[in-house]
């Protein structure tokens, strides 16, 4: 089968494609899948019925009658690098993400690494990059005493709390997941993980919502934080600020009504300004208990529950 009559690769085409949203791009692919239009038979159709059915400009269906330019490179520089491509809608797409967050899941994703994690029980973590000496060892704690249960530790892979949540996991053996703020041609394994992070990627997932030549933005950072939330079954913030990506991953998370755990300290400190905010419109309090260890009790039983299993035993705790 040619490329360029996959699923996937039309996707590619299209999402690099000028002037077509990734809102549009989702509507294609639905309508795609909706009228069971092969990829051969979608591009057989004339330039009307592309614009005229499907909405697609004169620009986007130059990119699907002219993939050769970009479009053939791009898709071989992936398949050379071990990416796959999922399509929303199609096998392979992470399944507890498109219901999560229904008609604004990424219509696409690029992963490296152990697909089956996007169907572990997953927790992810947020929180600032700029993080207390206590946010990151709490970081720590949380992610390895998770890995050690076998949950998936999701999160960004930026500096501060997120390295410190994969490099936890990983340490203890565990499997990690990092949600990319650009391109996923971009990645590489940070000098803080590779000591820990194996070359084949075999305990890590990559993904990333973006086109693979597209470099670090400020609003990719935002975008993929709630696709974080997406591919979790709970959420952790460490330390947000009261603005910021932090701040916005854990409203999203309230906003899905999924659960959100957020550590709650003894004494406030400047990188956690946003903590109580959530704290005082439902997310739940996570400390430690008396041996010192987080209390994951609670998130454990949420995530268990999710799962069809019912476990958990009160502790006595103490805030961080």
């Amino acid at each position: 089968m040619s490329p360029s009559e996959r699923v996937e690769f039309i996707a590619v085409a299209l999402l690099g494609a000028p002037g077509l949203g990734t809102g549009k791009l989702r509507e294609v692919l639905d309508q795609l899948r909706r009228k069971e239009l092969t990829p051969a038979n979608f591009l057989k159709l004339d330039d009307k019925t592309l614009s005229s059915h499907f909405g697609l400009g004169r620009r986007a269906v130059d990119a699907l009658r002219h993939p050769e330019s970009n479009a053939v490179a791009a898709w071989e520089a992936l398949e050379r690098q071990g990416v796959r491509v999922a399509v929303l809608g199609y096998s392979g797409y992470p399944e507890r993400l498109a219901r999560m967050l229904r008609a604004s899941a990424p219509p696409v994703l690029f992963m490296r690494g152990n697909p089956d994690l996007a169907m572990k029980a997953a927790v992810g973590f947020c929180g600032s990059r700029a993080a207390s000496a206590k946010g990151l060892t709490v970081a720590s704690d949380c992610a390895r005493s998770l890995a050690r249960e076998g949950v998936n530790v999701v999160s960004g892979y930026a500096r501060g709390v997120d390295l410190a949540a994969h490099r936890a996991a990983l340490e203890v053996g565990g499997t990690t997941t990092m949600v990319l703020a650009e391109g996923i041609s971009h990645f590489r394994i940070k000098g803080e993980l590779r000591d820990v992070m194996d070359e084949d990627l075999s305990r890590v997932l990559v993904i990333s919502e973006f086109p693979p030549g597209l470099p670090w933005r400020a609003h990719n950072a935002m975008a993929r934080n709630r696709t974080i939330c997406g591919l979790a079954n709970a959420m952790v913030v460490i330390e947000s600020g009261a603005e910021g990506g932090t701040f916005e991953a854990g409203r999203t998370a309230l906003e899905l009504g999924e659960p959100l755990f957020c550590v709650e300290y003894a004494e406030a400190t400047p990188s956690a300004a946003g903590n109580p905010y959530f704290l005082q419109r439902g997310a739940l309090g996570l400390r430690r208990a008396k041996s010192g260890e987080p209390n994951l009790t609670q998130l454990l039983s949420v995530i268990r529950t999710d799962y069809g299993s019912r476990d958990g035993r009160s502790q006595r705790e103490l805030s961080f």
